[in-house]
């Protein structure tokens, strides 16, 4: 059908999504910044991204949104073992690379640092008036605000390398995370302690930060919560490309099962305060820590304005040892 303006509505082509993934583990936690804060780093990325305000973070006439650090470990099941992978595990990979051979279980470590945006094409659409709580709480249905994934460091080749090319991620390959948290193996673990470690090119002692926080389970003011699908902002083609022009496109991530929450309204409502969340920026060069101390101030303990987790379901347990001699 022919249209009368220049704007193509063809839907990209590119790989071939949707990803599945086989077990997924996750922690988002938000924070309050100015307005005028995130939409400084957004503009430098793109005019058509502006971070959403929520009325009930305002204080003293002036706009704040949310920034979210997501945490995530997955795995996933190509149907192909490729030997030469394991060689490659460490080994730094870019856009214009061959694909990489594929490891079969992929085991995958990613953080997100978003920024909670929509499209300035779709601001009447928007829902104004929407709070914090409602929002992490998955009550967006125009499912017109999404997380601007500002970076993504990743310490798995495979990831990074499909994760630009499908995706537009902006994402960094790094050294492998180092983390203690929360998992079915784990069940003595109340605490999410990770470390961000710096890009490939940098030196191995070097990092982007380290979060830790206390987990969810069992507190006082935790609610399930339903935010998927959840909306992922990047550009496209990728940067590496080093395109004339790109578009803002939107990628939807369904997660299937109930996330554990806690919003400002949530807390409020049983009397707690949010748990402390401390933050300690790196020694990395990389602009994602400058971003970093952009939005956040620096180092420090800081009070979320919402918290997420989830854990997929095991789908296979093998018990205990018993004598069976007898």
């Amino acid at each position: 059908m022919v249209k009368n303006n220049t704007v193509s509505n063809t839907m990209p082509s590119v790989g071939s999504p949707p990803f599945w993934y086989g077990s997924f583990s996750a922690l988002w936690v938000y924070f309050r910044v100015p307005i005028a804060t995130l939409n400084n780093l957004l503009a430098k990325q793109s005019s058509a991204l502006e971070a959403f305000p929520f009325d009930d973070l305002a204080e003293n006439g002036h706009e704040y949104g949310l920034m979210n650090i997501n945490f995530m470990t997955y795995s996933s099941d190509s149907g192909v073992n490729v030997p030469q992978s394991y060689a490659d595990i460490t080994k730094p990979i870019a856009y214009g690379d061959k694909p990489p051979a594929s490891m079969g279980i992929e085991p995958t470590h990613e953080c997100e640092i978003n920024i909670v945006s929509f499209s300035t094409a779709r601001e009447a659409q928007t829902p104004t008036g929407l709070t914090s709580s409602q929002f992490v709480q998955g009550r967006d249905h125009t499912k017109t605000i999404g997380n601007y994934r500002l970076w993504v460091p990743c310490d798995d080749r495979i990831a990074v390398y499909w994760g630009m090319h499908n995706f537009g991620e902006n994402k960094v390959m790094t050294y492998p995370f180092t983390y203690n948290n929360p998992a079915p193996n784990n069940p003595d673990r109340a605490i999410w302690d990770f470390t961000i470690p710096a890009p490939m090119a940098e030196p191995a002692t070097n990092t982007l930060f380290r979060l830790q926080m206390d987990d969810l389970v069992g507190a006082p003011g935790v609610v399930g919560s339903n935010q998927s699908e959840i909306i992922d902002f990047s550009l496209h083609p990728h940067a590496a490309t080093n395109p004339t022009s790109q578009r803002l496109v939107a990628s939807r991530r369904n997660i299937f099962g109930q996330f554990r929450c806690m919003t400002l309204e949530s807390a409020a409502a049983a009397g707690r305060a949010f748990p402390d969340c401390t933050v300690k920026l790196g020694n990395s060069s990389h602009q994602m820590v400058a971003d970093l101390d952009a939005m956040l101030g620096g180092s420090g303990q800081f009070r979320p304005a919402g918290i997420m987790t989830y854990q997929s379901a095991p789908v296979v347990a093998e018990s205990s040892l018993y004598y069976a001699d007898i």
